[in-house]
């Protein structure tokens, strides 16, 4: 086993500053990603009255004297790289909280804290060994991933792990984790060698699962984002017109008007079918990027966010002229004009 080198925090601040921002906001995303994962996977709060509604991470957080947009804080004040949102199952009430501080303000028991900090470690691990590989000079394997993605290497499987990575960091030259490269280099010998297997029913089962996962987290973007539209000062009822203008605009061009309401129902679809339901949130996610870009600065890390999705999932954002886009970003504009 390749012993994972941990590297001091001035080390890591050295090689950041050597990266441009596409890269950092690349970085964080892939941070951001994992970590959610993982807060779904591990189900860390599930006997605690409190539920993990989203993250966001400030990929500014290193650079102090070049910070672009708005800094992330605890409840407490404190400045915060990695801001957790929880809200209680009991009362409603959300939490913006550091990793340091569950236990003081959430009264999550402290083996539940450690445990989430020791994801959080092995995601920061994962992030160091990238960041040595760039320092070393090497950089993301474009000609592997382009003959994966010629051969169909990824057809029927792009919403696995190992293709949304690559997607991430071929847009900026990035290198892989070890682990994600060595299935890439795998991947493309089983093409070449004509060796490349049908997908198993459990294969299917796993990339369902993972469509879910994605399906989820887009669901909580989406979350995050029509709640600082709230913040910023969007009424209920002006909110009520967006979110039904934003279901109307994901199911346009679509026969069906299907649509699950819940993470978990993808898991009983077909893959074509979870396929198509994942397209219709991604759109619905498109939509309130398009929305709010009147309020661009106030909402910059979670839109940035919401591009980083999109581009992951190679979903494009483009501009329209439909009554419901239209509509809504009028009624964003309008709080943006009064603040």
């Amino acid at each position: 086993m390749k012993k994972i080198i941990t590297m001091t925090a001035e080390q890591r601040a050295s090689i950041l500053q050597q990266l441009n921002e596409r890269q950092i906001e690349a970085l964080s995303e892939f941070t951001r990603f994992t970590m959610l994962s993982q807060f779904h996977t591990r189900h860390y709060l599930q006997n605690t009255d409190w539920q993990f509604v989203g993250m966001v991470v400030d990929p500014w957080y290193q650079r102090a004297h070049g910070h672009h947009g708005e800094n992330l804080y605890c409840d407490c004040g404190r400045r915060l790289k990695n801001q957790f949102i929880l809200r209680s199952r009991s009362t409603g009430k959300r939490l913006y909280l550091g990793i340091t501080h569950f236990q003081q303000h959430a009264s999550i028991p402290m083996a539940v804290a450690k445990e989430i900090q020791q994801g959080i470690n092995e995601v920061h691990l994962y992030m160091d060994s990238i960041l040595l590989k760039y320092q070393s000079g090497q950089r993301f394997p474009e000609k592997l991933f382009d003959y994966a993605c010629q051969h169909n290497g990824f057809k029927n499987r792009e919403s696995t792990i190992l293709f949304q990575r690559c997607q991430l960091f071929s847009q900026v030259n990035l290198p892989l984790y070890d682990t994600d490269e060595h299935d890439l280099r795998t991947l493309v010998e089983q093409l070449k060698t004509g060796n490349r297997p049908r997908l198993t029913k459990e294969q299917i089962k796993q990339l369902l699962a993972s469509i879910a996962d994605d399906w989820r987290q887009i669901e909580q973007q989406i979350t995050l984002l029509t709640y600082q539209l709230s913040e910023q000062g969007l009424g209920q009822q002006e909110l009520h017109r967006v979110k039904s203008n934003a279901t109307n605009y994901s199911l346009q061009r679509r026969k069906s008007r299907f649509l699950v309401q819940n993470w978990k129902a993808i898991n009983e679809l077909t893959l074509t079918k979870a396929r198509a339901q994942l397209a219709i949130k991604l759109r619905e996610l498109a939509f309130y990027v398009l929305i709010t870009e009147s309020l661009a600065e106030q909402l910059k890390i979670n839109r940035a966010q919401a591009l980083q999705i999109l581009n992951t999932h190679r979903y494009p954002v483009k501009t329209s002229r439909s009554f419901g886009v239209r509509e809504a970003k009028q009624l964003v504009a309008t709080i943006a004009s009064e603040r």
